[in-house]
């Protein structure tokens, strides 16, 4: 299967073209669209709600929002990869990413397509008030697939998606403290953060290098975009090499550190 760049099918196709793509018939009311979701079945026609101009959705049924990808794979019932797969046959493939030559997963040395790939926990709570005391709005913690966990191994933190930057999989939550715990982030065991950054440069305009994925998010939801940042409090080279790469694939020539 041709690679996918999940960061620039993101940009390129509006949320609004997949619900008509998906023929869903939704209905709008103010800047949102909305109607029953055909994956989950249950709930009335307010069930499914897009946001076009956030680019996001949240199915109260499902209890899960996030982008157009994820939007496209909560529908068809499929995994994001696949879901990626379904918008770029449908819209077209990016120039110079038709074809698997040359493309990052080739280029960076130990990328693993074949790795664990998680599927987006339904139970997190992206309208909470631990959330809301740190400022973040429940569509913002949508958008990015984030929110509060009353459980799991992330219990009483800020749950956020960790995404492979190369091609887009999700492979791990982080929780990020609302109370002054420490450490300020824990992560899986067998997760490894310096193997991964969290945001994505947009490939134009400005991209900033922010202390933790708290502040990308934040900055996301006050209009700057491009935010990206480490996982870990010290940088190791591995780190460095990671964000020249990803430097280099998104045609980046300069960043700026917050």
């Amino acid at each position: 299967m041709a690679y996918v760049d999940f960061a620039a099918l993101k940009q390129r196709v509006p949320i609004a073209d997949a619900v008509d793509r998906l023929g869903l018939g939704l209905r709008r009311r103010h800047d949102q669209l909305r109607g029953r979701c055909p994956a989950c079945k249950s709930g009335g026609d307010r069930t499914l709600v897009v946001t076009p101009a956030k680019q996001a959705f949240y199915c109260f049924g499902g209890r899960t929002g996030g982008d157009v990808i994820a939007f496209v794979a909560h529908i068809r019932g499929t995994d994001m990869k696949e879901a990626a797969d379904y918008l770029q046959s449908q819209f077209g493939p990016l120039e110079g990413h038709g074809g698997s030559n040359g493309s990052p997963e080739e280029r960076v040395k130990g990328t693993n397509r074949d790795a664990r790939v998680l599927k987006p926990l339904t139970y997190l709570e992206p309208d909470h008030e631990r959330i809301r005391a740190l400022g973040l709005d429940a569509e913002t913690c949508v958008e990015f697939g984030a929110g509060y966990a009353p459980k799991g191994i992330m219990r009483g933190r800020l749950a956020i998606p960790i995404h492979d930057w190369r091609w887009g999989a999700l492979v791990a939550y982080c929780g990020r403290a609302v109370g002054g715990e420490e450490p300020k982030l824990i992560f899986p065991k067998d997760f490894d953060p310096r193997e991964h950054l969290f945001g994505s440069m947009a490939g134009e305009g400005e991209t900033i290098l922010m202390h933790d994925p708290l502040e990308v998010m934040l900055a996301h939801q006050n209009g700057i975009a491009g935010g990206v940042a480490f996982l870990t409090d010290d940088i190791a080279p591995a780190q460095l090499k990671l964000l020249l790469a990803m430097m280099e694939e998104k045609g980046i020539e300069a960043i700026e550190i917050a």
